[in-house]
């Protein structure tokens, strides 16, 4: 698929985490110009570093999608340097700790809810009136399969996965009458390496492989599905949810 982004710019939000830069790689190399955004600036710079070093054309955005000032600042930037946004990829998020739910302290439960619900909306809000301005857009929400079932471990992670899932389709219907597509990618355990410690085995116990769809799937299969999402391609699609997942999570 490579050009279908050919003059397009996109923001990724978590950029510097390994789905987020997978999706910035697969991006540029679809021919759009990318902002990359993180809390942490070390990161963004080498990732920024690696795309340009490949010929991608790409900046870093040091942002808390937390924050309203620092979203506001994180679009205005993109629009100043690049001319616009097309698409937004809202990839921040994270579990953040494994806790019971009567364990949770206020402060933890907050901060869960703002890192992985409120950024959502505030950086889809940030680039709407833009959107509507330029005649349309794209919006790739990252939730998690932690939002589509039980998460007794997490319940502060699957409840604002959940909220996203929910957001992405009451924005869908609220923009669609300008052309903004909002959809959804919910991963399952990914081959990342945050999560290297809880990734199964490879074979099985006779030596053999473990079949593709057995096992978590790659970032770049996620990315894949972004791109498509991100892009022309996805013509009518707007509100859905797309699992990504290994076939064990279906049980």
């Amino acid at each position: 698929m490579s050009g279908i982004l050919e003059g397009k710019v996109a923001i990724i939000t978590g950029g510097a985490g390994g789905i987020g830069s997978r999706i910035a790689q697969t991006y540029v190399e679809a021919g759009a110009r990318v902002v990359i955004a993180s809390r942490n600036q070390e990161k963004i710079n080498d990732v920024v570093g690696r795309l340009e070093a490949n010929g991608g054309e790409a900046i870093a955005v040091t942002t808390d999608v937390t924050v309203p000032e620092d979203v506001t600042n994180m679009v205005a930037k993109t629009i100043e340097l690049f001319g616009g946004v097309d698409v937004l990829v809202n990839n921040a998020g994270g579990a953040m700790f494994v806790k019971p739910p009567e364990k949770l302290l206020p402060e933890e439960w907050n901060a869960a809810i703002a890192l992985n619900l409120s950024s959502v909306f505030l950086c889809s809000q940030a680039v709407c009136q833009h959107m509507i301005d330029r005649g349309g857009g794209r919006i790739v929400n990252i939730s998690s399969v932690a939002g589509m079932r039980l998460s007794p471990s997490f319940v502060h992670y699957g409840a604002a996965k959940a909220g996203v899932i929910n957001l992405t389709k009451s924005l869908a219907v609220c923009w669609g009458p300008h052309s903004i597509h909002v959809n959804c990618i919910a991963p399952g355990l990914t081959q990342t390496e945050g999560v290297a410690q809880w990734l199964p085995a490879k074979t099985k116990e006779d030596g053999s492989p473990i079949a593709k769809l057995d096992y978590p799937p790659e970032t770049g299969n996620v990315a894949e599905l972004a791109l498509f999402l991100g892009s022309e391609l996805c013509g009518h699609i707007s509100g859905e949810l797309f699992p990504i997942r290994a076939l064990y999570e279906l049980a």
